[in-house]
């Protein structure tokens, strides 16, 4: 990958590029920032530059051999550690390190090189188990890295993840304080309370922030043809966070402002056989897309929120948004945007677990409909309890 193609971080990129310019290239790095930030990708295109054979101030030259191995991530000096479930029942058939996985990696990275882990593990088709980095691809690591490179300056090996190394992680203590000549580690995670203390310790950090709403939509224009519009929304909702702005694609578009818009007018009227006609329809849609319509009530009710407190200079709304937002604030009262956003966290955390959709959505249009009215919400029935999921 090349720095280029890395959406957001400019300044960020500017000082990798420098400290590599000047040789102040540290052996052991985390690039550490929140889930879709493009840390990985980030990552890819330092290895890239690191090993290229003819580098610009600017970017790798992404044609020279080691960029076109790098670039399909078949380059024998630049080496992978990701989490993974073990899988294969007969010895001949076990799957026990990553080199194993190699394959679906490699397509997983072409495919979305800003996927998180439940995508990776969903892609490799074992999301019902919990992925790990095992001991014995720990030593698969020590075994690797003693090795003279193949064919670059620099062996490289990009650990994705090191949050699920857990205590098998103090296997590679010796070789990060120690490490071969002219070897890297670049460390990628999100969250530094997971990594194991003695190796975080050894770790220069590069942090990343949240991608900006400006750099996610200009993104989503140019690699996925959206409109300004709709970009705009998917920017605001997936709140810096790529890979989510990724999934919100697939399961959303404009029209979720029109079809919130028309729910709550209905739940606003006295009529109520609209009501169920659009729950009936609702219902039928994938759960991703459900989820993706309650995490929108939740960023409309959040917007409501700031402008029944007086702070609409905060408020992140695209033009569709500003006339259902800003009516919702006159009819709700801030006690009743509370439990609306409330509900939809809850309905978001239910709908993960699979409960009935469509009991749910009733009970949600009833309160609805109650807190329009001025009424408190009523309490959840006993079926959506946790002990009873």
């Amino acid at each position: 990958m090349l720095f280029r193609e890395v959406i957001g971080n400019e300044d960020l990129k500017k000082r990798l590029l420098s400290s590599i310019q000047e040789g102040r290239i540290s052996h052991a790095q985390l690039f550490l920032g929140p889930e879709g930030c493009g840390n990985l990708p980030m990552a890819l295109a330092y290895a890239q530059y690191l090993n290229c054979e003819n580098r610009t101030p600017e970017d790798a030259c992404g044609t020279c051999a080691s960029c076109q191995k790098a670039q399909k991530f078949i380059h024998p000096d630049i080496h992978f550690t990701f989490p993974f479930i073990v899988a294969g029942d007969k010895k001949e058939d076990r799957r026990e390190k990553c080199a194993d996985w190699l394959p679906e990696w490699r397509q997983f990275l072409s495919e979305n090189p800003y996927g998180n882990y439940q995508s990776w593990i969903r892609y490799s088709g074992n999301e019902s188990k919990q992925g790990n980095i095992n001991a014995k691809e720990c030593h698969e690591i020590i075994h690797r890295l003693s090795f003279k490179t193949f064919e670059s300056t620099y062996k490289i090996l990009i650990l994705w993840l090191p949050e699920f190394l857990e205590k098998e992680g103090n296997r590679l203590l010796k070789l990060i304080e120690e490490p071969p000549d002219n070897t890297v580690f670049l460390m990628v995670g999100h969250n530094p309370d997971r990594i194991l203390n003695t190796i975080l310790s050894r770790l220069q950090t590069v942090r990343f922030a949240r991608l900006s709403d400006k750099d996610l939509a200009s993104a989503l224009e140019e690699k996925e043809g959206l409109t300004a519009a709709s970009a705009q929304q998917i920017a605001i909702l997936s709140n810096g966070n790529f890979s989510r702005a990724m999934e919100l694609l697939h399961v959303a578009d404009s029209g979720m402002t029109r079809e919130l818009q028309q729910w709550l007018r209905w739940c606003n009227r006295p009529g109520r056989q609209e009501i169920f006609n659009w729950i009936n329809d609702f219902v039928k849609q994938p759960k991703e897309q459900q989820k993706a319509f309650f995490n929108y009530g939740m960023h409309v009710g959040r917007e409501v929120m700031l402008i029944q407190s007086g702070a609409q200079q905060l408020n992140r709304l695209t033009e569709g948004e500003i006339q259902l937002v800003t009516g919702l604030a006159k009819v709700l009262t801030p006690e009743a945007t509370s439990q609306l956003i409330q509900l939809f966290d809850r309905y978001t955390y239910l709908i993960e677990r699979n409960a009935n959709s469509k009991i749910m959505m009733t009970q949600m249009s009833v309160t609805l409909m109650r807190l329009f009215r001025g009424v408190p919400a009523s309490p959840l029935p006993a079926v959506f309890n946790d002990a009873d999921m």
